[in-house]
């Protein structure tokens, strides 16, 4: 990518990161059977867990796989080993890569969810809904 296309969208992902309105801490429901689901561990380790599971892999392998999927509606990150008590700096640091990389692929709906180590995002608090 060109540096000034990667600025650019990096540019366009701050503002839409300032411009969202954050949901309300609430249990999740996922009601998207083709949603892109990752278990995000930390800023550069992540999982598939649906539409398929994988392996663990790096970050940029699993867009590599998304970019593939013939759904590209919703996508849900659940952050795993999340410690931030309020969305700040670590939030930040590692929903930025994911959001701009799945807005770059055609996802509409974005969420994050706080991990607890469980295989489901059924129940998990969202801490943020980018549509």
């Amino acid at each position: 990518m060109k540096p000034s296309v990667t600025v650019t969208l990096l540019a366009a992902a701050l503002a839409l990161l300032a411009t969202s309105c954050a949901t309300p801490s609430r249990a999740f429901h996922n009601d998207d059977p083709t949603a892109l689901v990752v278990d995000s561990f930390d800023a550069q380790n992540c999982q598939m867990l649906q539409p398929s599971t994988s392996a663990k892999q790096g970050n940029d392998a699993l867009l590599a796989v998304a970019a593939k999927l013939p759904q590209h509606q919703t996508a849900v990150i659940i952050l795993e080993n999340f410690s931030d008590e309020q969305l700040g700096d670590e939030f930040r640091d590692r929903s930025l890569p994911w959001l701009v990389g799945l807005k770059n692929l055609g996802y509409q709906h974005i969420i994050f969810l706080q991990g607890l180590g469980v295989p489901t995002t059924e129940g998990l608090t969202t801490l943020m809904r980018y549509d």
